[in-house]
């Protein structure tokens, strides 16, 4: 079962809130201001602390509580399904320094064998020509 909520409306614009914490003169209490922002879980409507255990979207970099942390939960489930349907279908393989080099041999022994080929091919090409 996937949720269908647009990311803005589960996840708290804390950038409103933060100017306003920032307005002050008074250093500590901009300090507390801002700690206390981002201490707090970035849904909507939890006020749970997250100082001891939180956990960072890798889609909306918002810090959210364990309840709130999987991106289905909170409004970033259409991003998840972009990213894993990309790595499905254009899958991203790292070959081994050794298959790597294994792979370049294969491929230049290749060209050569090509190479000779078209050399060979070019001794019979001056008898056949039409004018």
């Amino acid at each position: 079962m996937s949720v269908t909520v647009t990311e803005k409306s589960q996840v708290k614009n804390k950038e409103k809130k933060l100017q306003e914490a920032t307005s002050s003169k008074n250093l500590e209490e901009v300090l507390d201001k801002v700690k206390k922002l981002d201490n707090t879980c970035s849904f909507i409507k939890c006020k749970n602390r997250t100082n001891d255990f939180a956990i960072e979207c890798k889609y909306c970099q918002g810090r959210f509580c364990p309840t709130h942390a999987l991106p289905e939960i909170h409004g970033c489930g259409e991003a998840v399904r972009k990213d894993e349907r990309r790595k499905y279908l254009h899958p991203n393989i790292k070959l081994t320094e050794e298959k790597h080099s294994q792979a370049q041999t294969k491929l230049n022994m290749k060209l050569r064998q090509m190479q000779q080929e078209r050399k060979s091919k070019q001794g019979f090409g001056g008898k056949g020509k039409k004018k």
